[in-house]
Protein backbone atom coordinates (compact mmCIF):
# COMPACT_ATOMS: atom_id res chain seq x y z
CA UNK A 1 0.00 0.00 0.00
CA UNK A 2 1.19 3.27 -0.77
CA UNK A 3 1.94 5.97 1.36
CA UNK A 4 -0.79 8.00 -0.36
CA UNK A 5 -3.24 5.56 0.34
CA UNK A 6 -2.54 4.49 3.66
CA UNK A 7 -3.18 8.58 4.64
CA UNK A 8 -6.37 8.26 2.49
CA UNK A 9 -7.37 5.44 4.48
CA UNK A 10 -6.41 6.80 7.72
CA UNK A 11 -8.24 10.19 7.10
CA UNK A 12 -12.01 8.24 5.81
CA UNK A 13 -14.65 9.49 7.46
CA UNK A 14 -17.30 6.89 8.48
CA UNK A 15 -20.72 7.00 6.07
CA UNK A 16 -23.06 7.76 9.26
CA UNK A 17 -25.64 9.89 7.52
CA UNK A 18 -27.85 6.67 7.39
CA UNK A 19 -28.31 7.08 11.11
CA UNK A 20 -30.39 10.41 10.80
CA UNK A 21 -32.30 9.11 7.75
CA UNK A 22 -36.29 9.05 8.17
CA UNK A 23 -38.26 6.15 8.09
CA UNK A 24 -40.85 5.63 5.12
CA UNK A 25 -44.51 7.06 5.75
CA UNK A 26 -46.72 3.65 6.55
CA UNK A 27 -50.05 3.05 4.84
CA UNK A 28 -53.02 1.31 6.37
CA UNK A 29 -53.83 -1.82 4.70
CA UNK A 30 -56.81 -3.58 5.24
CA UNK A 31 -56.07 -7.44 6.74
CA UNK A 32 -57.84 -9.10 3.94
CA UNK A 33 -55.53 -7.79 0.98
CA UNK A 34 -52.22 -8.95 3.10
CA UNK A 35 -52.45 -12.49 2.24
CA UNK A 36 -48.79 -13.66 4.53
CA UNK A 37 -49.94 -11.91 8.62
CA UNK A 38 -48.38 -14.12 10.62
CA UNK A 39 -48.99 -14.38 14.24
CA UNK A 40 -47.35 -11.60 16.35
CA UNK A 41 -48.02 -9.33 13.17
CA UNK A 42 -49.17 -5.46 14.92
CA UNK A 43 -52.95 -4.53 13.56
CA UNK A 44 -55.51 -1.75 13.91
CA UNK A 45 -58.81 -2.54 14.47
CA UNK A 46 -61.76 -0.71 14.82
CA UNK A 47 -65.34 0.52 13.19
CA UNK A 48 -65.28 2.62 10.70
CA UNK A 49 -67.02 5.89 11.32
CA UNK A 50 -66.95 5.21 15.11
CA UNK A 51 -63.04 4.33 16.33
CA UNK A 52 -59.60 3.11 15.36
CA UNK A 53 -57.55 0.88 18.02
CA UNK A 54 -53.89 0.54 17.46
CA UNK A 55 -51.68 -1.58 18.24
CA UNK A 56 -53.50 -4.72 18.87
CA UNK A 57 -51.60 -7.70 17.92
CA UNK A 58 -52.98 -11.30 15.70
CA UNK A 59 -53.09 -13.98 18.10
CA UNK A 60 -53.74 -17.04 15.47
CA UNK A 61 -53.36 -17.73 12.20
CA UNK A 62 -56.56 -19.35 12.13
CA UNK A 63 -59.86 -17.73 11.04
CA UNK A 64 -63.15 -18.08 12.53
CA UNK A 65 -66.88 -16.42 12.12
CA UNK A 66 -68.14 -13.73 14.56
CA UNK A 67 -71.10 -11.05 14.61
CA UNK A 68 -70.98 -8.03 15.92
CA UNK A 69 -73.33 -6.75 18.75
CA UNK A 70 -77.14 -5.47 17.36
CA UNK A 71 -76.20 -7.18 13.96
CA UNK A 72 -77.47 -10.65 12.63
CA UNK A 73 -74.05 -10.25 9.53
CA UNK A 74 -71.68 -12.79 9.73
CA UNK A 75 -68.19 -11.78 9.39
CA UNK A 76 -65.04 -13.74 8.74
CA UNK A 77 -62.89 -13.00 11.98
CA UNK A 78 -59.15 -13.12 13.35
CA UNK A 79 -58.16 -13.69 16.52
CA UNK A 80 -57.40 -10.56 18.05
CA UNK A 81 -55.09 -9.59 21.42
CA UNK A 82 -53.98 -6.71 23.85
CA UNK A 83 -50.09 -6.65 23.54
CA UNK A 84 -49.98 -6.82 27.34
CA UNK A 85 -52.18 -10.39 26.54
CA UNK A 86 -49.89 -11.66 23.79
CA UNK A 87 -46.59 -11.49 25.47
CA UNK A 88 -47.84 -12.45 28.88
CA UNK A 89 -49.26 -15.96 26.63
CA UNK A 90 -46.12 -16.43 24.77
CA UNK A 91 -44.17 -16.04 28.19
CA UNK A 92 -46.28 -18.52 30.46
CA UNK A 93 -48.60 -20.47 27.61
CA UNK A 94 -50.03 -22.85 30.91
CA UNK A 95 -51.93 -19.19 31.22
CA UNK A 96 -54.12 -19.05 28.27
CA UNK A 97 -54.58 -16.16 26.37
CA UNK A 98 -57.20 -13.49 26.52
CA UNK A 99 -58.40 -12.26 22.85
CA UNK A 100 -61.43 -11.76 20.48
CA UNK A 101 -62.79 -12.65 17.34
CA UNK A 102 -62.72 -9.32 15.30
CA UNK A 103 -64.20 -9.01 12.09
CA UNK A 104 -61.31 -9.29 9.32
CA UNK A 105 -63.30 -6.42 7.24
CA UNK A 106 -62.47 -3.65 10.31
CA UNK A 107 -58.91 -4.78 10.73
CA UNK A 108 -55.65 -3.29 9.14
CA UNK A 109 -51.92 -3.53 9.42
CA UNK A 110 -49.70 -0.79 8.61
CA UNK A 111 -46.96 -0.88 5.94
CA UNK A 112 -43.90 1.12 4.50
CA UNK A 113 -44.41 3.22 1.39
CA UNK A 114 -42.73 1.17 -1.65
CA UNK A 115 -41.58 2.97 -4.78
CA UNK A 116 -43.87 3.03 -7.76
CA UNK A 117 -41.14 1.44 -9.99
CA UNK A 118 -38.65 -0.19 -7.54
CA UNK A 119 -37.26 -3.68 -8.58
CA UNK A 120 -36.68 -4.72 -4.90
CA UNK A 121 -40.05 -3.55 -3.63
CA UNK A 122 -37.38 -1.17 -1.14
CA UNK A 123 -39.93 1.59 1.29
CA UNK A 124 -38.99 4.74 0.38
CA UNK A 125 -36.94 7.17 2.65
CA UNK A 126 -38.96 9.90 3.94
CA UNK A 127 -36.98 13.10 3.50
CA UNK A 128 -35.63 14.36 6.33
CA UNK A 129 -38.54 16.40 8.14
CA UNK A 130 -37.51 20.27 7.86
CA UNK A 131 -38.98 22.45 10.87
CA UNK A 132 -41.02 25.20 8.70
CA UNK A 133 -42.11 27.84 11.42
CA UNK A 134 -45.61 28.03 10.30
CA UNK A 135 -45.94 25.52 8.18
CA UNK A 136 -48.05 23.01 10.86
CA UNK A 137 -51.44 23.25 11.99
CA UNK A 138 -53.57 21.51 14.28
CA UNK A 139 -56.09 21.29 11.29
CA UNK A 140 -53.67 19.28 9.41
CA UNK A 141 -55.18 16.38 11.84
CA UNK A 142 -58.37 17.18 10.75
CA UNK A 143 -60.21 14.23 8.56
CA UNK A 144 -63.69 14.46 6.42
CA UNK A 145 -64.64 11.01 7.51
CA UNK A 146 -63.38 7.88 9.94
CA UNK A 147 -63.51 5.51 6.36
CA UNK A 148 -59.95 3.88 7.58
CA UNK A 149 -56.37 4.79 9.67
CA UNK A 150 -55.02 7.51 8.49
CA UNK A 151 -51.35 7.19 7.03
CA UNK A 152 -48.39 8.08 9.45
CA UNK A 153 -45.39 10.34 8.36
CA UNK A 154 -42.49 9.90 10.61
CA UNK A 155 -41.01 12.52 12.49
CA UNK A 156 -37.72 13.12 14.92
CA UNK A 157 -38.55 11.95 18.22
CA UNK A 158 -36.82 15.29 19.16
CA UNK A 159 -40.09 16.69 18.93
CA UNK A 160 -42.15 14.64 20.79
CA UNK A 161 -43.52 16.63 23.72
CA UNK A 162 -42.44 13.23 26.06
CA UNK A 163 -41.30 9.87 25.15
CA UNK A 164 -41.98 7.83 27.68
CA UNK A 165 -44.33 4.95 26.44
CA UNK A 166 -43.87 5.94 22.82
CA UNK A 167 -43.27 3.29 20.33
CA UNK A 168 -39.95 4.80 18.26
CA UNK A 169 -38.41 3.83 15.44
CA UNK A 170 -35.11 2.81 15.09
CA UNK A 171 -32.31 2.02 11.98
CA UNK A 172 -30.16 0.20 13.32
CA UNK A 173 -27.96 -0.90 9.91
CA UNK A 174 -28.64 0.97 6.73
CA UNK A 175 -32.10 -0.49 5.50
CA UNK A 176 -32.85 -1.97 8.80
CA UNK A 177 -35.70 -0.67 10.96
CA UNK A 178 -36.67 -1.86 14.67
CA UNK A 179 -39.21 -0.94 16.81
CA UNK A 180 -39.11 -0.07 19.97
CA UNK A 181 -40.51 1.83 23.00
CA UNK A 182 -39.02 4.00 25.20
CA UNK A 183 -38.95 4.32 28.44
CA UNK A 184 -37.01 7.22 29.78
CA UNK A 185 -37.43 11.05 28.73
CA UNK A 186 -33.87 12.07 26.97
CA UNK A 187 -31.19 12.48 29.28
CA UNK A 188 -27.44 14.34 28.96
CA UNK A 189 -25.04 11.79 30.01
CA UNK A 190 -21.61 13.85 29.41
CA UNK A 191 -22.42 15.86 26.50
CA UNK A 192 -24.27 12.48 24.68
CA UNK A 193 -28.35 12.98 24.75
CA UNK A 194 -29.60 9.49 24.42
CA UNK A 195 -33.17 8.07 25.45
CA UNK A 196 -33.58 4.72 26.75
CA UNK A 197 -35.41 1.78 25.05
CA UNK A 198 -37.35 -1.47 25.42
CA UNK A 199 -38.30 -4.01 22.72
CA UNK A 200 -41.89 -4.26 22.98
CA UNK A 201 -41.96 -7.87 24.90
CA UNK A 202 -39.44 -6.57 27.28
CA UNK A 203 -41.71 -3.14 27.87
CA UNK A 204 -44.75 -5.11 28.24
CA UNK A 205 -43.83 -8.16 30.22
CA UNK A 206 -42.26 -5.51 32.60
CA UNK A 207 -45.68 -4.33 34.00
CA UNK A 208 -45.82 -8.34 36.07
CA UNK A 209 -42.28 -9.04 36.09
CA UNK A 210 -39.24 -7.59 37.68
CA UNK A 211 -36.56 -6.59 34.57
CA UNK A 212 -33.49 -5.85 35.22
CA UNK A 213 -31.37 -2.65 33.72
CA UNK A 214 -30.14 -4.80 31.57
CA UNK A 215 -33.30 -5.35 29.52
CA UNK A 216 -33.41 -1.20 28.39
CA UNK A 217 -30.78 0.14 26.55
CA UNK A 218 -29.38 4.04 25.57
CA UNK A 219 -30.15 4.75 22.24
CA UNK A 220 -28.81 8.37 20.76
CA UNK A 221 -31.78 10.81 20.40
CA UNK A 222 -30.97 11.60 16.92
CA UNK A 223 -31.63 8.60 15.77
CA UNK A 224 -35.43 7.65 16.76
CA UNK A 225 -38.00 8.66 15.02
CA UNK A 226 -42.00 8.78 15.71
CA UNK A 227 -44.95 8.21 13.75
CA UNK A 228 -48.12 10.28 13.90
Amino acid sequence: MSDDTWGAEFFRIPDIAWQTQAPPDRHAIPARYIPDLATGDELTIGLPGKYFIDGQILARTDRSSTTLPGQGETHEALGIAAPFAYWLAKTFPRAGITMQWWPLAHAWAYRDAIAPSSDDDAPIASPAPQATPGALSWLDGVRSSLTEPPMRRPRPAREAGALTGRTVRLQHEPGAWSWWIAVSEPVDIDGEITVRLMQPEHYWLTQVLYETDGRSQPVPLHRLFIYS
